[in-house]
């Protein structure tokens, strides 16, 4: 055997070392920069928001879905989710508990004794959520920050109310926001069977019907609202093994274990991957036959037969409850306010499918109420609430602005005290027409004086969100900082938020007066509990009762620290 020969096992040998080394060095760069951009796209969201959403938790779990599969009713959010809204006013917080309700804290199944527990089930108007595109774009991204949601405004003021603690002996009102974007009867109906009535609610608040339009868009002859509507659309997507479900599958793992793939999806506004419904309803030019109006009226009796069901549930349950009808835009016959021109041009809700949205929303409307009375039960028609209202009420199709909210809450709350616990309304209980009033916050037009002095620095706290521009006062004056609203007006509501947790005070106190002269205590406060809602500690306060003032006067006492205020908000 030649040398040549001999020397080829050899050359093989070594050329295959080569390239083996060759490909773990390739491999070890690709490794390398793949995990140098995940890690600086982890740096990128630990610095966003989002990272400070987390902070002190798991920085995993930034990369979840907001929402998760829940076989029983369709889907939920997600536990331990959490999210930033509001991130050009100020970073306002918002989390999903242990038990997928929209909350700060957890809600322990067992009840405790000092507890009236609320729960509002619905939609995303429930949840709290702000304009969906394309109209976030119009509304400037305009968000619900989780103070202004209605399960937390009726809390607020069911706490408030003297007469409501009486009847309760005392007791706290808890209320747990059930509401989940996408959500229709049949979602409500059979969470609650599945899941809520487990948390041994004293009452119930439902506030639904927009969502059931697509639902019910339809024009089959054998169409069947369980099997048609959102709950088996979910269901059939995670179960779909087609292209499509397969690439929603990956989208979504990509998104839920990669930092790179959430950083890509927040940076686009869409968050951690979220399972969203592709409910495909097109506007036709077609206008619907007799025969296609019967199928839509046929769709809207099971619509209204499962609301009949729920309420059946409840009263079987012997649990009290409250279903509203909730108000859409189309159906709103208010005058348009110059953003909502822009939005009614592009929501898309002229026609669901074939049919007329306006039109569809007023039979389900009619339908429910109708099915109601046959089985002796008044379901509260809020379709029609916004119809004199000057203010800016909708942010698209169906979602509501703060004020708007504020409104809805105050009514279905009216509604609990009369009809639930028997009371009578008071004056500060009525809302008057038209309800622009109840929209306006009095700090933003107001004037800020220090030691009888102007201070244009005040003017960043009275933004109606926390200032990046904080006031700083030291020495704390004996005088402290007055609003002077320019006239007397009827408040009840007060948001502060200071410029840091150090910037607290231990004591403090809001004092009101109708002439500058005669001061009289409108809060006092001796040990100071921060709110979690925004970026800095804040503190909300609900009267009750409307009082007449036109100067607010904030005094803190001088402990060392400096008057440090972000926000001072004031509303009726």
């Amino acid at each position: 055997m030649s040398s040549i020969e001999e020397n080829k096992p050899k050359s093989l040998i070594r050329k295959s070392i080569f390239v083996t080394l060759y490909m773990v060095f390739v491999l070890a760069i690709i490794v390398g920069v793949v995990g140098g951009i995940e890690y600086y796209a982890y740096l990128k969201i630990k610095d966003s928001p989002v990272g400070q959403a987390y902070k002190g938790r798991d920085m995993d779990l930034a990369r979840r879905s907001s929402q998760t599969v829940a076989p029983q009713y369709g889907y939920e959010p997600t536990p331990g989710f959490a999210a930033v809204r509001n991130t050009k006013l100020g970073n306002a917080f918002e989390y999903i508990n242990e038990q997928s309700f929209k909350d700060f804290e957890d809600t322990p199944i067992d009840k405790p004794k000092d507890e009236y527990r609320v729960i509002v089930t619905g939609a995303s108007v429930v949840y709290g959520r702000g304009p969906v595109p394309p109209s976030d774009a119009i509304c400037d991204y305009y968000e619900v920050t989780f103070r202004w949601t209605i399960p937390h405004i009726i809390q607020e003021l069911m706490n408030s109310d003297p007469e409501i603690r009486q009847k309760l002996d005392g007791k706290k009102v808890r209320v747990i926001n059930a509401g989940v974007a996408g959500f229709v009867y049949q979602n409500n109906l059979m969470r609650y069977l599945a899941k809520l009535r487990l948390y041994n609610p004293d009452l119930i608040i439902s506030l639904d019907g927009a969502n059931e339009v697509h639902t019910v868009a339809r024009p089959l002859k054998d169409w069947n609202y369980f099997s048609e509507g959102p709950y088996f659309e979910v269901i059939t997507e995670v179960m779909d093994m087609g292209p499509k479900g397969l690439l929603n599958y990956v989208t979504l793992w990509l998104k839920r274990n990669t930092y790179f793939f959430t950083w890509l999806a927040m940076n686009k506004g869409e968050g951690p991957g979220i399972l969203m419904e592709d409910r495909g309803f097109a506007a036709h030019p077609q206008d619907p036959t007799p025969e296609m109006m019967e199928y839509l009226r046929s769709n809207v009796r099971q619509v209204s037969d499962v609301m009949a069901i729920y309420h059946s549930a409840l009263v079987s349950d012997n649990v009290p409850h409250v279903f509203a009808l909730q108000p859409m835009f189309r159906n709103c016959k208010k005058e348009r306010t110059p953003i909502e021109q822009e939005i009614e041009k592009i929501t898309g809700m002229e026609k669901i499918g074939f049919y007329d949205a306006r039109m569809t929303y007023n039979e389900l409307v009619n339908q429910v109420k109708t099915r109601g009375k046959e089985i002796n039960f008044e379901v509260v028609d809020l379709s029609t609430i916004f119809d004199k209202t000057n203010e800016w009420v909708f942010t698209d199709w169906c979602h509501l602005t703060n004020g708007a909210n504020y409104v809805i809450a105050k009514v279905l709350v009216n509604e609990v005290k009369q009809r639930i616990f028997g009371l009578s309304l008071n004056p500060s209980d009525k809302l008057l027409d038209p309800l622009d009033s109840y929209f306006a916050d009095y700090a933003k037009e107001a004037k800020v004086t220090v030691s009888g002095k102007h201070r244009d620095d005040g003017l960043n706290i009275l933004k109606g969100y926390p200032s990046d521009r904080g006031m700083k006062i030291d020495p704390v004056p004996e005088t402290g900082v007055v609003v002077d609203l320019g006239k007397a007006l009827p408040v009840s509501r007060l948001r502060i938020v200071w410029g840091s947790a150090q910037a607290v005070p231990k004591s403090w106190k809001v004092e009101i007066s109708e002439d500058g002269k005669n001061w009289k205590d409108w809060l006092k406060v001796d040990k100071t509990n921060t709110d979690p809602y925004d970026q800095w500690p804040g503190f909300e306060y609900y009267a009750g009762i409307e009082t007449p003032a036109r100067f607010v006067r904030y005094l803190q006492e001088p402990d060392g620290n400096e008057i440090y205020l972000r926000q001072l908000s004031l509303f009726r």
